[in-house]
């Protein structure tokens, strides 16, 4: 990957977080980080969609 997508990835997700992960993943540690890390990317992109579509506060 390229240096700034490991910047990224290390500052919005970083090491694996367990107490994150759903129950029933508890026994797969790669697909229940994967899946956090699925997570987070929709969440960020769902807020940055609120963020790019809302209209101007004050203008």
């Amino acid at each position: 990957m390229s240096l700034l997508m490991d910047e990224l990835y290390y500052a919005m997700i970083g090491s694996p977080h367990p107490d994150q992960w759903p129950e029933y993943l508890e026994d797969n540690p790669v697909q229940a980080h994967g899946m956090y890390c699925f997570r987070e990317g929709v969440r960020l992109g769902l807020l940055l969609a609120v963020e790019s579509f809302s209209p101007e506060v004050g203008e």
